[in-house]
């Protein structure tokens, strides 16, 4: 008895095994919509023909219609089975009627495991392993769905919002770029104005200096100079020769004795006594000097000149003296302008035709106002180069002030330039991202605080201590993406941070998803000093059209990263 048991145990679990094939052998699929697993997007590729066939979908075979689901792989692609796990690289499509329909690899049907992507359980069709959770699942994810339209919703308007304002931005700096390119024209013909005036007034000033050189006046100062010079060194040799007779005399009259009774040495000893005053030291004194002495050296020293003043007078700029004479000295600085100032001002409104005529008068102004005290008289010499003179260096400072001017025009107009073509595709497919430039998000994550800013850099802060690690500095949007998609804007990646103990430098990738707020949601460290920030803006809240074809495009690739994995 337990052998035939055993025996009508075996049978029946082989009929159980084989009831599919059965199943397959006696009732064959006549619809597309009767074929297990198969999407309806391929409806129009198994509609059943007169001659009862079916050609693979990449065209390699024709095979009887009744080989459809036959548990039995015929097609290379997987196309004949699409029901069935006999094709490990085919689709299986679940309906999930009342949720979104999904699909999995065919390898993944019958074998037991409830699968989320067919919440219907229709991919466990043979074991029965799963039951249809559609309807709560379904109803589930329409909640979430209408949680997050409100939110993109909210969001969308706030986005909105960043894009009016960027279109303005981007008006007012194309107008402001159109208004300061106008200007350069004119301010380089004013440059180039002051130039031509500048090597005029050089010009002239030189022949002035060269005709004030040859002035008897200037002469006999280069004269009196080289006689002062002259003079000084023989004074100065004489003193050096006075000091050392002085010396010499000085020891004779304290090593004198006069019981020798020579009267040459006494004669001179006594002659130096009157020269200083000095009184003749009794036997076994030494000399000394008398209150005489040191009332005729204090006389003779205020009466004398010093060298400090001899210098002063050999270092006088006589050429500086004559430039001094020609014009206008001007002062470096903006706060006190003084008449002659106000001429020099003029020459931008004076008509090019008058112009030669107006600076011949405008110097010979500035001259006679110097001359009268006027203008330039409380102006620093220290102000006024000894090369120049002080119309010359009035030409040269406003030449050098138009010419940074100019230079200032020209580097905002590069900046603002760089500044609209980074907003063509650096802030978003609609500048959205602009008027986010430089706003700074945190958050305290255990030890730390997290602060990112959005286009500048982000930072690790201690809250016990206060240091501070730099974790990258923008570089890039997700450049793993097409530019210019929203995909692409929906990453930011920090690049070159602070160098980790024996690690990598400092990076984060910024994940960015829709919300009514900029917020910093949660930090990680997948890899050592590699981290990845989630980030919420209403920046990324893209119209829905916008947010499934990126919702698309990342099922697309998980996709295509799982069927690799499998196979």
């Amino acid at each position: 008895m337990p052998d035939k048991a055993m025996m009508l145990s075996t049978l029946l679990s082989g009929l159980l095994v084989l009831s599919p094939q059965l199943s397959f052998a006696e009732k064959k699929p006549v619809t597309p919509e009767s074929i297990r697993g198969l999407s309806s997007a391929l409806f129009d590729k198994y509609t059943p023909n007169s001659s009862g066939t079916f050609t693979c979908l990449d065209g390699s075979l024709t095979l009887p219609f009744s080989a459809i689901n036959d548990d039995y792989c015929d097609c290379p692609d997987g196309s004949d089975e699409p029901g069935t796990s006999a094709c490990p690289i085919g689709i299986f499509y679940c309906k999930n009627e009342g949720h979104i329909p999904g699909q999995v690899l065919s390898s993944r049907v019958n074998d037991g495991i409830c699968d989320p992507e067919c919440c219907d359980g229709s991919d466990e069709w043979a074991t029965g392993a799963c039951p249809d959770r559609c309807a709560e699942i379904g109803r589930n994810y329409r909640e979430a769905r209408d949680a997050e339209q409100k939110t993109r919703k909210t969001g969308g308007k706030i986005r909105n919002s960043y894009i009016k304002w960027a279109t303005g931005e981007k008006k007012r700096l194309e107008e402001e770029l159109e208004k300061k390119k106008s200007e350069v024209k004119a301010r380089e013909a004013e440059v180039e104005k002051a130039r031509v005036s500048l090597d005029k007034t050089e010009a002239r000033s030189k022949q002035e200096l060269d005709k004030k050189k040859q002035s008897p006046l200037y002469t006999s100062l280069l004269s009196h100079r080289l006689a002062l010079t002259r003079l000084r060194s023989k004074t100065s040799r004489l003193q050096s020769e006075l000091d050392t007779l002085h010396n010499i005399l000085s020891e004779l009259a304290k090593g004198y004795n006069p019981n020798y009774q020579d009267m040459a040495v006494k004669a001179a000893v006594v002659g130096y006594e009157e020269l200083t005053g000095a009184a003749a030291p009794t036997e076994g004194e030494e000399p000394t000097a008398i209150e005489g002495e040191v009332k005729q050296e204090e006389e003779e020293k205020e009466e004398e000149i010093s060298d400090n003043e001899l210098d002063d007078l050999d270092r006088k700029d006589l050429e500086g003296l004559l430039l001094s004479d020609i014009g206008e000295s001007l002062d470096d600085e903006d706060d006190d302008e003084d008449e002659s100032s106000l001429l020099w001002k003029l020459d931008e409104y004076i008509p090019d035709s008058l112009y030669g005529s107006w600076e011949s008068v405008r110097d010979i102004a500035i001259e006679w106002m110097i001359r009268f005290g006027l203008a330039g008289k409380n102006k620093s010499a220290s102000k006024t180069s000894s090369a120049d003179g002080p119309l010359v260096s009035a030409a040269r400072e406003k030449h050098r002030n138009l010419a940074n001017d100019l230079n200032k025009l020209n580097n905002d107009i590069r900046k603002t330039e760089d500044t609209l073509e980074r907003m063509t595709l650096g802030y978003g497919p609609q500048m959205e991202w602009k008027k986010l430039d430089g706003t700074c998000i945190d958050k305290v994550s255990g030890d730390y605080t997290y602060e990112l800013c959005f286009f500048g850099k982000a930072t690790q802060k201690s809250n016990k201590d206060g240091s501070s690690n730099h974790m990258g500095t923008f570089s890039d949007w997700n450049t793993a993406e097409q530019e210019g998609s929203l995909a692409y804007y929906s990453q930011q990646l920090y690049g070159n941070g602070a160098k980790c103990w024996n690690g990598p430098l400092r990076s984060v990738k910024v994940d960015i998803t829709c919300g009514t707020a900029n917020a910093l949601l949660s930090i990680s460290e997948p890899e050592k000093c590699e981290y990845r920030f989630k980030v919420t803006s209403p920046a990324v809240c893209w119209p829905e059209q916008g947010e499934e074809s990126v919702k698309v495009q990342a099922e697309q690739q998980e996709g295509q990263e799982a069927v690799k994995e499998e196979l």
